[in-house]
Parts: C-alpha cells; structure tokens; sequence
C-alpha cells in the first residue's frame, strides 16, 4: 500500500500544472507560424498591395488563388524595405475572395484573404434593405401611374352615330404617362446591374444586366423625343379639329 503525503501530492499538482502550462506552450508556438486574417475589401481592376511586417532576412508569396480556386501566381519574391514586406497584384478583374499564402525563409506560414467587389466595398444589411425598398418604391410608383393611365380617356367623345362631339385633350397625357412608366423601368435596371455588379460573385448577371440597361438607354434616348414630337403633333392635329367641328364640321371617330 503507497501512502502520498502532503508534501508529495503538492509536488505532483504542481508537475501538473508545469506539464499542461508547456502543453500549451508547445500547441501555441506550433500554430503562431500558421496565421490567418483579412487584407480587407478593394475595388475591381485595381491594384492590391500585400504588405505585412515581419523580423525575416525575405518573404516569399507562395500562391494567390482566383475566387475560383485557379492558382495566379506562385513563388514571388516579396519586395523588402526594412521590415516591411510588398507585393502588388494587379489581376482582379474577378470579383469574389482571393485567397494568398506567404512563408518566411525561416520557416513560418502565413495565410491570409482579401476581397473585390465592384465598389471596393463590403455589402451591408442597411445596403441591401435601401435598395430593396428603391425597387419597392419604383414598382409602386409603375402600378400606380399605370392605374392611373387606365382611368384617363382613350380617346374623343362621340355620339350615336360615331361623330366627335368633344376633344378629350387628357387622351395626350396617356403617353406622357407611359414615358414616365418607361423610364422607371429604365431605373429598376439600372439599379439591378450595379447590384449585380457589386454583389455577385459571377459577373455574368451583372454584365447580361448591363447591356439591357444600354440598349433601354439608347431607346430612351431616341424615343422620348420621337414620342414628344408626336404628341405635339397630335395636340396641334386636335385644335384644328376642335376649330372645324365649331365651324360645322363633322368628323366619325371610335365608339
């Protein structure tokens, strides 16, 4: 039978609080040389310089990694001046996470991230809630103006036999209304291609987005002055048609 005296059972607590403290020690000195942590967020097709302050003789970037997985470079020399060590990496027409990792000579690993988007800028709750709430409020805003077209005249007041009575000059500001429903549709999309843009990953959506977006411009562009045109026209056709039909004139139009 052993017998532990006081003395000897104090010993052996402290022994094991040595042991687990070098435990500890050894667990943390093994992962320090594996570090981890974020570049931050930059913007598409501009230049990101990766910088990190080290005590090393040089500093080597092992790989840089597209959001792809698709290696775009390895084994570069890390430029030195003093303890500060550069490379600079210019590729990033990708938007997404690029993932790097750089060693020392003297045997330490580091690993590290950073992100492009299309501002250079990480998206946020509050972001997304103004948008959504834009899209909201120009849909609504489309319903409405198209309610309120549907309740404007169509076309001239005419009797039993089909002939004008009145000019109904409200008919014109019909097409002035679908202009105006026209262009918010033209907001919608281009608020959804810079969403697109900036927020996914994969440009293709965005870029599909975009050329929607020019060919609407364009259109808009030559059509908002072709429809102008046309109502003047037909406002100035309706004065003239207004002044025979106070002269006697008759003129049939559509039940």
């Amino acid at each position: 039978m052993k017998f532990h005296t006081p003395l000897c059972m104090e010993a052996r607590r402290s022994f094991d609080l040595k042991a687990g403290v070098i435990f500890l020690a050894i667990i943390f000195s093994l992962l320090l040389p594996l570090c981890s942590a974020k570049l931050g967020n930059f913007k598409q097709n501009e230049c990101v310089d990766i910088k990190t302050i080290l005590n090393a003789t040089a500093v080597n970037i092992s790989t840089i990694s597209y959001p792809n997985s698709t290696v775009a470079i390895r084994n570069e020399v890390m430029n030195k001046d003093g303890s500060t060590f550069n490379y600079t990496f210019c590729d990033t027409i990708a938007l997404g996470v690029y993932n790097y990792d750089y060693f020392t000579l003297e045997g330490s690993v580091y690993v590290n991230d950073f992100e492009i988007t299309y501002t250079g800028e990480k998206v946020t709750q509050e972001q997304i809630y103004i948008y959504l709430f834009g899209l909201l409020f120009l849909i609504f805003l489309i319903f409405g103006t198209i309610a309120v077209i549907n309740k404007l005249p169509s076309r001239d007041s005419v009797d039993d036999r089909g002939a004008i009575i009145n000019i109904n000059n409200l008919k014109h500001l019909r097409g002035v209304l679908w202009i105006v429903v026209w262009t918010f549709c033209l907001a919608i999309v281009f608020i959804l291609f810079n969403l697109a843009l900036a927020y996914i990953p994969n440009s293709m959506m965005g870029n599909f987005l975009f050329v929607v977006y020019q060919l609407m411009f364009w259109i808009t562009i030559i059509g908002i002055p072709i429809n102008f045109i046309w109502i003047f026209y037909k406002v100035f056709k309706d004065k003239e048609m207004k002044r025979m039909i106070e002269r006697g004139a008759e003129f049939r139009g559509i039940p």
